[in-house]
């Protein structure tokens, strides 16, 4: 049988990374979020430090930078620091496709929609909800007040979104980019995970 993957993307605080595990534990898939940058480093032979470093972050100035001087072949003053990041991305990507053709699982960011976007058993899923309710979920998770909350989830995600818009040819969060776009607040998150069941067994009825 062919591996099927579900890769999620999700707007800081939304709850994707409960329905996530969710949807893993029903479905009998691996799991894998920040499990991701611990195995790409064990198969790399590096820390997973670079890689936690790095995780989900962009930096589109620095790497310009980085281009530039390689250009003109003058040693690049920031080698060690920003070249890094497009390898780090090229082998957290060799390990995404790797995993890919050995298991189902589920995912979440790390640009794995757009890294498997050939493959034709990716579904891809981003995860959303209304400022209220995921500043409500931060302070309860994070034990912060709403203010700082809602400071924390606008700067994580424009992170996110800088990451994926840099290293793919897609909008981060735009309903064009996805199979499936779902607000959490509509459905709850118990309904919201039912809901995604359903559309996986009608995409794999042989499966399920």
């Amino acid at each position: 049988m062919e591996n099927i993957i579900i890769s999620i993307g999700r707007q800081f605080g939304s709850g994707g990374r409960v329905i996530g595990k969710a949807l893993a534990q029903k479905l009998n898939f691996d799991y894998y979020d920040k499990e991701l940058l611990t195995l790409a480093a064990k198969e790399n032979g590096i820390s997973p430090e670079f890689f936690e470093q790095s995780d989900e972050k962009s930096f589109p100035l620095l790497e310009r930078a980085s281009q530039w001087f390689e250009n003109l072949g003058i040693n690049n003053p920031f080698s060690s620091s920003v070249l890094s990041n497009d390898a780090l991305f090229k082998m957290q990507s060799d390990t995404i496709k790797k995993l890919a053709e050995e298991k189902s699982f589920v995912i979440l960011g790390r640009c794995s929609d757009y890294i498997l976007r050939d493959n034709p058993n990716c579904i891809s899923i981003f995860l959303h909800s209304t400022e209220e309710e995921r500043a409500k979920r931060i302070c309860t998770r994070m034990q912060i007040t709403e203010e700082e909350a809602i400071i924390r989830m606008r700067e994580e995600d424009k992170k996110r979104a800088a990451y994926y818009n840099f290293y793919s040819n897609k909008i981060w969060g735009d309903a064009k980019t996805y199979n499936l776009s779902i607000d959490i607040s509509k459905l709850g998150e118990t309904q919201t995970l039912e809901f995604i069941l359903a559309y996986i067994k009608k995409r794999f009825p042989e499966r399920f």
